[in-house]
């Protein structure tokens, strides 16, 4: 019996790997393309153009849940600058009140009494050293009795009633805080949802169309397949020049 050419016998033994793997994995495989292709189960009677459609179908689904993830996620972006400016404002309210406090204080019952208090000479940007520093102040304005005399008797405070006002304060900039970390939790979420909707575009685009254009040259119309070809740009998600054509020229 003569032996095939090098040239054939190395196309039969890829064929073989291909073979081979059909007949082990089939069974397995077909479950999944079924669930895939026919999400709400396969019809009795599944022609070629209705396979070509369920393949159509999957990359269209695939295509939308990326398009609305990236929606959600815009909108949750959008929603996170009212917060943010709110926890601003908060911030500077609270500094502002601090800064007037110390002032009073130092300019009516001296420096020292100022630092009994808590309120340092730099009043910190950064929300949650600021919010410690008021709360050691609002504190401190409740335990400290303010047994100096003011220097001006019409400037003197009430540490009771300040604490308050500065309590006020202080619990409104830590819900500001609270809606500004949630707004980011949610936009983190939204962010993971986006990735992997873009992730799972990616894997059926590719097997789609690496199906499309295998099924495309066995019908006899290799340049359809061309056409469409999961190039390098278009993985890495760069449209083909083609890609920016009209529909109609896109068909021909």
């Amino acid at each position: 019996m003569s032996q095939p050419s090098k040239l054939i016998a190395d196309r039969v033994a890829i064929s073989r790997t291909v073979l081979a793997s059909l007949n082990e994995h089939t069974p397995e495989i077909a479950k999944e393309l079924e669930a895939a292709l026919f999400p709400e189960g396969p019809p009795r009677d599944v022609t070629a153009a209705g396979f070509l459609h369920a393949l159509r179908d999957l990359l269209a689904r695939s295509t939308e849940a990326m398009f609305a993830a990236d929606l959600a996620h815009a909108r949750e972006l959008a929603d996170d600058d009212a917060p943010r400016a709110l926890a601003e404002e908060r911030v500077e309210g609270l500094k502002a009140l601090l800064l007037s406090l110390r002032t009073t204080l130092a300019s009516t019952y001296g420096v020292p009494v100022a630092a009994a208090y808590g309120i340092p000479s730099q009043i910190p940007d950064d929300p949650e050293v600021l919010l410690r520093v008021a709360s050691t102040v609002e504190r401190l304005l409740r335990e400290r009795p303010l047994v100096e005399p003011p220097k001006i008797k019409s400037l003197a405070i009430a540490p009771l009633a300040v604490s308050e006002d500065l309590g006020f304060a202080i619990a409104d900039l830590r819900r500001a805080l609270a809606d500004v970390d949630r707004e980011r939790r949610e936009a983190i979420l939204s962010q993971s949802t986006k990735n992997l909707a873009m992730a799972r575009w990616l894997t059926t685009y590719q097997g789609v169309t690496e199906a499309a254009c295998g099924l495309y040259t066995l019908a006899g119309h290799a340049a359809l397949a061309e056409g469409i070809r999961p190039t390098a740009r278009r993985l890495a998600g760069l449209p083909e020049e083609e890609d920016s054509a009209p529909s109609t020229e896109r068909s021909r």
